[in-house]
């Protein structure tokens, strides 16, 4: 019915949007990036992403491919999660012959065991299911302390290069430093924020707006927006001449 329709789309999808956004898409690419840097795909090193093993764009596709072929088969939504990857990769899963397995065993426990399958999961201490939990979120922490630690450093080289531009086009008159301990101080509020908010109220929407608005208003986000736009508009008018 309508209702069903406006009741689902208010009540799951929208509040499932920046669920889904951080966790099933950014924190996969940032979580692939620090866990695998042999496989960083050195065009995207270069251009300095934080999606370089595998894209943002890659992952949404994915994600978005999987609930439009399995959802209408009676499937329930699907994504990827940064804590599977996390916990995953802690207990020694490195290529995706892991993930061929998980899938071949949990086809199995579905098609010979069916709903008695519950019975051997509820048998699983719900200690030892803590524990992993655990795990992973100490790797998740520990990726988005180096992800912080990077954009740190990489926001100093950007600020370095202004300055250094500014003294080129002042012939050294203009006296300046890079204020690291500033850089730091505000990251980590974005982060502390946005962690936050989440943890205490319980909704990750909440949040990401939250964590946004202080990126927004006491970080950089305002420039780097207006900066992207730039960019944006000078590559529409590149292909337009091009056209």
């Amino acid at each position: 019915t309508p209702l069903n329709w406006r009741q689902g789309f208010l009540q799951g999808t929208l509040p499932q949007l920046p669920l889904t956004t951080l966790n099933s898409v950014i924190s996969v690419c940032c979580l692939a990036h620090s866990l695998y840097p042999e496989k960083r795909i050195p065009s995207l090193v270069e251009a300095r992403r934080t999606d370089a093993v595998v894209t943002r764009r890659e992952v949404s596709v994915s994600v978005g491919l999987m609930n439009l072929l399995l959802c209408p088969l009676g499937s329930m939504p699907n994504c990827h999660g940064a804590g599977g990857l996390a916990g995953q990769h802690r207990f020694g899963a490195r290529h995706g012959t892991s993930v061929a397995i998980l899938g071949m065993c949990k086809v199995f426990l579905a098609v010979f065991l069916g709903a008695s399958a519950l019975t051997l999961l509820d048998a699983l201490p719900v200690a030892v299911l803590g524990v992993m939990i655990v795990i992973a979120g100490l790797e998740l922490v520990g990726t988005g302390v180096s992800v912080l630690f990077e954009c740190v450093r990489t926001e100093e080289e950007e600020t370095s290069a202004r300055i250094d531009a500014l003294r080129a086009g002042n012939d050294g008159g203009v006296m300046m430093v890079v204020n690291s301990k500033a850089i730091l101080r505000k990251n980590a509020l974005v982060v502390m924020v946005t962690a936050g908010v989440i943890v205490a109220l319980k909704k990750t929407h909440y949040g990401a707006i939250s964590g946004w608005v202080v990126h927004m208003v006491y970080g950089d986000g305002f420039r780097k927006f207006l900066g992207w736009a730039n960019k944006k508009r000078q590559r529409r008018r590149y292909e337009d001449s091009d056209d």
